[in-house]
């Protein structure tokens, strides 16, 4: 009987040294203190990539929280994490999904600001992504495809141009006309290049000669300038009497015009300007039959 109690304790005491054992395996292996208490944040990102559950939480570098869950809310991911309740973080401090190991291994990095106003738990955090080695290599992928493809069509066009027969024979016959005419321009550059160089003589020979003849007018013609415009100021005294002249016609025609003078009554009686209109005629017959039959003059003497 006692050795069965014996029995009996030790595989009692076995089986709670081995629930320790495991109890405090998991608490390790889960990075758990029994004596740390946590406290709930949500975070929100456009998205997390790599990001899994359980990997670390870094507060200024510093490992003191982990990633409890994941999910989609609308079109953005929250992450909800756990962080020791001695940890405050600030609402100026900066809060990002970082890339961590060349495998796309992440983790999710604090700076603290420096602000004194603090996020209470269960508050929802807004967060930003950095793009790491996944997103460049997804990247690489999409580059090589669009280079994979340009490189088809580059080739599809050079099979349908330059390494078409028909292309080829073409381009030699453009080759060929191409020859042919830079030889007809050498020949023609040949043939005008002494023509130029005459033309070219002449016309050098015709501006000496024009310099000379400006030269040799020049002096007539600043003299002529000189006298024009001794004209120009005759011109504005004549036109000055000229005015003087014409505003003493315009005061003699108004005189003329009005009736209170001789000559404005005169003229303005039209019974008196018949008559004389009569007598001018009589006279002009008289003068008329005088230049005719001669002056003839008859004198009686007594």
């Amino acid at each position: 009987m006692k050795k069965n109690t014996s029995l009996y304790l030790a595989v009692g005491l076995i089986v709670l040294l081995a629930t320790i054992m495991l109890v405090f395996g998991l608490f390790f292996l889960n990075d758990k203190d029994p004596r740390e208490t946590f406290n709930t944040f949500y975070l929100r990102f456009n998205q997390v990539s790599t990001l899994t559950l359980d990997d670390p939480v870094k507060v200024n570098g510093v490992k003191l929280g982990k990633v409890e869950d994941i999910y989609l809310s609308g079109h953005r991911v929250l992450v909800r994490i756990r962080l020791r309740t001695d940890v405050k973080i600030p609402r100026n401090s900066e809060v990002r999904v970082q890339n961590i190991g060349i495998m796309g291994e992440r983790q999710i990095g604090m700076v603290l600001g420096d602000t004194l106003a603090y996020f209470v738990p269960n508050d929802t955090i807004e967060g930003h992504f950095d793009a790491g080695i996944a997103e460049a290599l997804g990247l690489a992928g999409e580059l090589f495809d669009s280079t994979k493809v340009l490189i088809q069509t580059v080739k599809m066009v050079m099979d349908s141009t330059v390494a078409a027969p028909e292309f080829q024979a073409q381009f030699k016959g453009l080759v060929k006309n191409a020859e042919h005419l830079e030889d007809r321009l050498l020949v023609m550059v040949n043939e005008t290049d002494p023509q130029l160089k005459r033309s070219l003589r002449s016309l050098n020979a015709a501006t000496t000669k024009v310099n000379v003849l400006l030269d040799s007018t020049q002096a007539p013609i600043q003299n002529l300038l000189t006298e024009s415009q001794g004209l120009i100021k005759n011109a504005d005294g004549v036109i000055g009497k000229l005015d003087t002249v014409t505003k003493r016609l315009l005061v003699l025609t108004e005189k003329l015009q009005s009736k209170d003078n001789t000559a404005g009554m005169l003229l303005n009686d039209h019974e008196l300007h018949d008559e004389l209109v009569k007598t001018v005629e009589s006279a002009d017959s008289l003068f008329r039959v005088i230049l005719q039959d001669g002056l003839d003059i008859n004198a009686d003497f007594f």
